[in-house]
């Protein structure tokens, strides 16, 4: 997960971004590490699956702080259902996702938006077992900037000289890119607090171009994701969910594993049930990392810290990022009774 710091000459900066972002960056693919408040990332089966009529969310995550000036990473989305149909017992979904991210001293800027859109369908009369799938698609674009980048002819006897000029060839300072996707998921809620729900997604189906040297034989490669996450009830009031994730893309890996400790607190006076969360994570090869959240009513808020463990941690003293997260259900009036099965979509 570094990036470059300075880069003498041009050659550098190009082969710096993309062999050493290709291979532990995914080439800057945006990804969020507390991805269960917001499933929409990581699948768009999940558009429009949930308790309610409008779902909004929002992230924010700074990272390598401890190291060099710190990226950012930021995004939004909301995606409703927008047709419900309870005599096929089947819902189609939609949805809209931004993301913003910028890295290092020539502020390589990430920002993309894509349309989501789902189909979910019961599979039993009770209705608590579903299949879903779904499709995104939009575009993004990409930009950087050579004002605070060094090269080797600004240099004089080892000390740098911002008044001398350089005879480097510049390729332009952004680019397009249109972007694909899908995925399918199963989701199965046999009790209030008990629920499964098993995940598998493709982005970059087109494999869209990347070259910084407008190259069209540099694509980025297709990305495969899988997820599961369950929850157990192990007291009427507390339920324990272990988590997963796995990525792949090209020689890429990324295997997150964890589980959080939910426990639901008394139900407030307006017949909502709230709840308090603490996770412990870990990110194989690079992180373990802490993450706190808290259900109150129709808000979900979760804030998590990475303490990084990788090759770089005599750089980065154990120190890697923070993330915010937040997610909003709005919904038309309606209580919670305690032992009811809660419909997950009529």
């Amino acid at each position: 997960m570094l990036r470059m710091l300075k880069i003498r000459g041009m050659k550098k900066l190009f082969v710096g971004i993309f062999c050493f972002r290709m291979v532990t960056l995914l080439s800057q693919d945006i990804h969020i590490s507390q991805f269960w408040v917001s499933p929409v990332s990581i699948n768009p089966a999940s558009a429009g699956f949930f308790d309610g009529n409008i779902r909004i969310g929002a992230y924010n995550r700074t990272q390598w702080r401890s190291i060099t000036k710190a990226y950012q990473t930021a995004g939004a989305s909301i995606d409703l259902p927008v047709v419900k149909r309870p005599g096929k017992q089947d819902m189609f979904g939609f949805g809209v996702m931004m993301d913003y991210d910028q890295a290092g001293d020539s502020k390589y800027t990430t920002m993309q938006g894509n349309l989501l859109f789902s189909y979910a369908r019961a599979i039993n009369s009770r209705n608590n077992n579903f299949l879903m799938g779904g499709i995104s698609f939009g575009g993004g674009q990409r930009s950087w900037s050579y004002s605070q980048l060094q090269f080797d002819e600004q240099f004089q006897n080892g000390m740098f000289n911002p008044d001398i000029g350089n005879s480097e060839t510049y390729y332009g300072n952004n680019y397009w890119f249109a972007d694909m996707g899908m995925g399918v998921q199963w989701f199965y809620q046999p009790g209030f607090l008990d629920f499964y729900q098993v995940g598998f997604s493709v982005y970059h189906l087109n494999k869209p171009r990347i070259s910084m040297l407008k190259d069209d034989d540099i694509r980025l490669p297709i990305k495969w994701v899988s997820h599961a996450i369950v929850s157990i009830e192990v007291h009427p009031d507390i339920a324990v969910m272990p988590v997963m994730y796995f990525a792949v893309q090209q020689k890429y890996r990324e295997f997150l594993l964890g589980g959080i400790y939910a426990h639901s607190l008394p139900i407030d006076v307006k017949g909502f049930i709230n709840k308090a969360k603490i996770g412990l994570f870990y990110r194989w090869n690079d992180a373990f990392y802490l993450a706190f959240g808290m259900d109150w009513r129709r808000l979900t808020f979760s804030i998590s810290y990475d303490f990084n463990v990788s090759k770089l941690v005599k750089a980065s003293q154990a120190r890697g990022g923070v993330e915010i997260i937040v997610s909003c259900i709005i919904k038309k009036k309606q209580y919670i009774k305690r032992k009811a099965i809660p419909c997950s979509v009529f």
